[in-house]
């Protein structure tokens, strides 16, 4: 510690020195620099579950802006919520270890694919048709479907890459299906390596999904 003679009164930090009055005289002293040890326990748990966080977040958005044209049909100012919880539930289902977990590894596993297929992004409940699986044969999708009286207005394609945002659609008209509930859709994308193929059905008031599985 020392002791300032100046006319100027100076506190407060200044660089690496802190001013302040003592006993009625200014003094000086250094700073205290931060003291940085190994991360508890606790803390490189937190760091785990922010960035897996992030990750889901930023999956979400960009599933929003692959399905824009289809959530503003939605008129749900508050879908972001419920899709960043289907991200975060498809990221738990993903079998890497933590901190490496994300909402793709998810959808890679029977139960992200479950989760997916169950969930709605229509806010409204009614008996609305539902997708229950698509299967890829020789360039178009086979589908199945619940039977319902509200009819299916179309199906849209994506096929998005979730760690990037990076995304390709194609909005197909709505296929004719037969009295075993099921229709065929031609796919206009290939496979593609760290990308999901993701359907989905839309109408007058609700939105619904699968992944394309493979043959």
């Amino acid at each position: 510690m020392g002791k300032v003679n100046s006319i100027f009164k100076v506190s407060g930090k200044l660089g690496d020195y802190v001013f302040y009055e003592l006993n009625g005289k200014q003094v000086v002293r250094k700073a205290a620099g931060k003291k940085r040890g190994p991360k508890s326990e606790a803390q490189k748990k937190n760091e785990v579950q922010n960035t897996e966080f992030a990750k889901a977040s930023s999956a979400g958005k960009f599933l929003r802006a692959g399905l824009a044209e289809e959530c503003r049909r939605m008129n749900d100012r508050y879908l972001y919520r419920k899709v960043n919880k289907l991200m975060l539930e498809l990221k738990a289902a993903d079998g890497a270890e933590k901190g490496q977990r994300t909402p793709a590894g998810g959808l890679g596993t029977p139960e992200g694919r479950a989760i997916l297929r169950d969930f709605r992004f229509h806010k409204k409940y009614g008996h609305f048709p539902k997708l229950n699986s698509a299967v890829r044969q020789r360039g178009k999708a086979v589908l199945h479907l619940s039977p319902s009286r509200q009819p299916v207005d179309g199906i849209t394609e994506l096929q998005i890459n979730l760690d990037n945002g990076d995304f390709r659609r194609q909005v197909h008209a709505a296929p004719e299906i037969s009295a075993q509930n099921r229709a065929e859709v031609p796919l206009g994308f290939r496979r593609r390596k760290g990308y999901r193929d993701l359907l989905f059905i839309w109408g007058e008031g609700f939105l619904q999904g699968v992944v394309v599985a493979e043959e």
